[in-house]
């Protein structure tokens, strides 16, 4: 499905037209295949910040949109690219290819296997588009059926199920994804040196700790503060406890970093405070994966309340890995006190341990959104709900 250079300038020129606008214009171009034009606009109008290299290459074929939705983000897939090491590679549910592209700058062969033949023609087309052409070999077939039959040794077998079950419907367990590895995993663990497993942002990290044997790390990944998704290593043998790395990739490119285990966490006595100068929300991987005690003691820092996510201190901690507020005032969590703290009754409303949502909490202070202010429910170790009116601080470089 190679892009002429007719169809490639077509696409460059309506790319900020609607698709449906597209579709109608076939009289106009009647010698144009204009479903394919409008397809590509489409897909890249949706992928301009998942993929901004990608839709940078005008001979880049996108492919549908299922696929594209569960492909990862060239920064998550560069990410994982960066842990892991090899000769060869086998992705055994190759989708659109995003990840396997960035594994071939990692290693000298990397195997895409694809059952939909459609699709895997699209990715053997981005690959000569991507230079990629030596590295990167498309299969059309099975991936575990390929696995079974592949007689030499494999360094990484990578997976990302697809999480969508017969009826469309989005799913997160690991038995409800196709396939459903868990049957398979002990033979994966002995076909590679290690196994890696992308899964949804959504699942327990607990239970899969416990359905899946021999998990060296588990990867929480976000991008600007929005959990896109997690990654296992495993390794057969490996006995040890799982330690869960949280990184988020911030605005400015910098991806910051937590690690812990959770058995350490278990153990930590967690230190307790009233609300201070500074308030401390950790960023979304931290959120999902946990690790809050652990947190404070590496960082100095002392939680608001043993279900409330927040940390406060005196002095300003520039390196957190996550966002910071200057408490600025308070008051109690009541429309009165909101009217008194932000009396043109506007404010980013945000609610932590406070017994309603962001937005009831809102609906609550009678408060609108817009300004530079935070409006910041939350209880404190005392067991007091607290209205907090804080800015937002900026990283200093």
């Amino acid at each position: 499905m190679r892009l002429t250079p007719e169809v490639k300038a077509l696409i460059r020129k309506l790319k900020d037209d609607s698709p449906e606008s597209i579709a109608l214009q076939s009289k106009r171009y009647p010698d144009l295949p204009m479903a394919l034009i409008a397809q590509q606009v489409k897909a890249r109008q949706r992928a301009r910040t998942k993929l901004p290299s990608w839709c940078g290459n005008e001979s880049i074929v996108f492919s549908r949109s299922l696929s594209l939705e569960q492909s990862s983000s060239e920064y998550t897939a560069d990410y994982k690219a960066k842990i892991l090491r090899g000769e060869t590679l086998a992705d055994l549910t190759g989708g659109f290819g995003v990840d396997a592209f960035a594994f071939s700058g990692k290693f000298n062969r990397v195997f895409h296997i694809e059952r939909d033949r459609e699709l895997s023609e699209v990715v053997a087309e981005n690959a000569i588009a991507l230079g990629k052409e030596k590295v990167l070999s498309t299969v059309v077939a099975d991936g575990l059926d390929w696995l079974d039959k592949y007689p030499d040794a494999l360094d990484v077998i990578y997976l990302d199920p697809a999480r969508r079950d017969r009826r469309s419907l989005r799913v997160s367990a690991l038995e409800d994804c196709e396939p459903n590895i868990l049957p398979h995993w002990e033979t994966l663990l002995t076909k590679a040196k290690r196994v890696a497993l992308k899964l949804s942002p959504g699942l327990d990290i607990d239970r899969v700790l416990t359905q899946l044997s021999c998990i060296q790390e588990v990867h929480v990944v976000s991008i600007e503060n929005d959990c896109k998704e997690c990654f296992c290593v495993a390794k057969e043998g490996h006995e040890e406890e799982a330690r869960i790395v949280c990184v988020n990739r911030r605005l400015d490119s910098v991806w910051d970093k937590f690690v812990f285990y959770r058995s350490e966490e278990k153990q930590v006595q967690g230190e307790y405070s009233r609300y201070s100068n500074f308030l401390y929300e950790p960023n979304a991987s931290i959120m999902k994966a946990g690790g809050f005690k652990s947190l404070g003691r590496e960082c100095g820092l002392k939680l608001l309340h043993p279900r409330t996510r927040f940390y406060t201190s005196k002095q300003f901690q520039n390196d957190f890995p996550g966002r910071v507020f200057e408490v600025l005032d308070a008051g109690d969590l009541k429309a009165r006190s909101a009217a008194a703290l932000f009396p043109e009754g506007k404010a980013n409303v945000l609610a932590r341990n406070a017994g309603l949502s962001s937005e009831a909490l809102k609906r609550k202070l009678k408060l609108s959104n817009g300004g530079e202010l935070f409006a910041i429910g939350t209880t404190d170790i005392e067991g007091t709900r607290r209205l907090l009116k804080c800015r937002k601080m900026k990283r200093v470089s």
